[in-house]
Formats: structure tokens, sequence, C-alpha cells
């Protein structure tokens, strides 16, 4: 049975309004769940490249330790914060997303959660925290939009119902399991969203092809009776499942923002190397595009333990 027990909160020392803190201790309240803050800490000056004495750069790595521990303590102290079971992190570490990546990999976090921005390419270009994270990360990450609670009680799963190898097959069930069991604990309403494409401009490209009839009805008849099947499985009404025409970018928050969903779950496969900074991944382009929170499932995140 799938457990949100242990939350890792990733907290950037130069957000002033740490949404992603307030979401975690709303859901750590209402999951019974722990949680961890951590930070990270660093600077040349203290590093053992330094070119510093050792016991002067030792100085300066123990007092930003010292700053970020004590930051890191006076969170706990919020009202939010003061009846949770609260553990501290600060890691010696250049970047944030190492020290988290570093955390998840040492206790098994059920969920990372962090708040986020819009970025552009040169964040990509430069390794930004949060793609690291929605890539690396050997938990579900949750990256939070704004403060707010989730007002309309509505989750929305982003799937891709027709493909049939392991691989997806596995990350659509692990969306799923995730978004029900959220659904399911905070009573709320489940949707499912699929997109397929638009077989008719994609053969207009190639004019010497000829496309055979009816094939945009047989594609959209196929999305329909697979998504349909993943519905039943779920549980999920009839009317909360929406099948449109179009890339899942633009599918998505049309559907997210028609139904206004508090929060979108999608997966991701975490595409590598220049391609996936030029080309990048549906669920990162959906983190931009999206108004509501985004939790990203990888294949390998575990969160079904009923599929090897």
């Amino acid at each position: 049975m799938l457990d949100i027990n242990h939350i890792l909160v990733v907290l950037d020392k130069h957000d002033e309004e740490q949404p992603g803190l307030h979401r975690a201790c709303w859901l750590a309240n209402a999951l019974d769940a722990d949680l961890t803050l951590i930070t990270s800490a660093w600077d040349s000056f203290g590093d053992q490249a330094s070119q510093l004495a050792d016991t002067t750069a030792s100085s300066v790595k123990q007092a930003l330790l010292r700053q970020a521990q004590f930051w890191l303590d006076s969170l706990t102290e919020l009202d939010s914060c003061k009846r949770l079971r609260v553990n501290t992190e600060v890691h010696w570490q250049k970047h944030l997303h190492d020290a988290a990546i570093e955390s998840a990999r040492d206790t098994e976090f059920d969920l990372v959660i962090k708040s986020t921005q819009k970025h552009g390419l040169i964040d990509r270009l430069f390794s930004h925290t949060d793609w690291n994270l929605m890539r690396h990360c050997p938990a579900p990450v949750m990256m939070v939009k704004s403060s707010d609670a989730w007002k309309r009680n509505r989750i929305l799963a982003s799937i891709d119902a027709t493909s049939s190898d392991k691989g997806h097959t596995l990350i659509n069930d692990n969306i799923l399991s995730y978004a029900e069991h959220l659904a399911d604990h905070f009573d709320t309403d489940l949707h499912i969203a699929n997109a397929y494409p638009m077989v008719a401009v994609a053969l207009a490209m190639v004019p010497e092809v000829s496309p055979p009839e009816d094939i945009q009805n047989y594609i959209t008849d196929q999305h329909k009776e697979a998504t349909a099947r993943w519905a039943e499985k779920f549980n999920v009404a009839e009317d909360h499942v929406h099948i449109l025409e179009g890339d899942a970018e633009q599918v998505v928050p049309d559907v997210a923002a028609e139904i206004e969903a508090d929060l979108v779950v999608v997966g991701t496969v975490g595409r590598e190397g220049l391609s996936g900074v030029l080309i990048g991944n549906t669920a990162e382009a959906l983190v931009d595009k999206l108004s509501c929170d985004v939790l990203i499932i990888k294949p390998k995140d575990g969160v079904n333990p009923d599929i090897e």
C-alpha cells in the first residue's frame, strides 16, 4: 500500500515566500508525515581547494554551516511547523540539487517538495536546481507554485494511455497510483487527461504519403478505449476523463485550467544530454505552463509496489 510518511523539503535561502514549505507543512499535518528540511551552504573560501590556510578555510565553512542551520531552525518555529515532527539537514554542497539528491539517496523519502518559478533556456543550460531534481531525484518531486491552499479539490493525472511498452505502463500506473492515493486521502475528484496526435497534420508534411481512410477516427478510438481501461482500473468517473487532440504540453494546461485543478501529476523519463536541454521533457514544459502544483513521477520512483 502506498503511504506518504517521510517528506523532504528542499529550501532555497533566497526564496522569501517559501510556498513549498507551506505546502509541505499542510500535507504533513494531513498525512501524519514527518518533514526533513534541507538546504545547502558553500563558498570557495571554505572549500578544501581554497588557497586560505586550512584553519581559516575550516572557520569559514563552519560559520556558513552554522548560519544555514540557524535559518533552518527559525523555520521550524513557524506556527505551521510547530506541531509536526521536523528534522533539519545542512549540506556542504555548491549546488542545492546535489544536497537534495544526496539526502534522498541516503533516506527513502516518499515525496520531495520544492518551490518553483518559471524557467527559461538559460536556466536549463546552467543545470537549474529544479531540472536536476525532476530528472535525478530518486523520489517523486512536487513543484509548488503558490502558498495558497488547494481550493477546488481536483487532481489531474496526465497519462500516455496507448503506450504499451513496460516502461510507459509502469509510469502510467505510478502516476495514477499516486494521484489516486492523494485523491482518496483528501476526498478530492480525480481526473485523467490524455492527448492524442493530429495525424492529418503530420501526414500533410509528407505529401507523397496518402493517409488511410478514417485513420484519425481509428487513432481517436484507440486512445478512448485505452484511457477508459485506465479509468476503470482506478475508479475514475467517465465525466472525469478528458481525451483531446493535440500535444500534451497544450492539452494538459487547457484541461487543468478548465477543471481548476489544484495538482497535476505527470511522468517523466528524464531525457539526458543536449537533447534534453534543447528539446526538453513534457513534464518540465508543463511545470512552466501550469499555474497549479505539479507532481513529477519517474518510472523508478517505486510508488506502486504491485509492479516490479
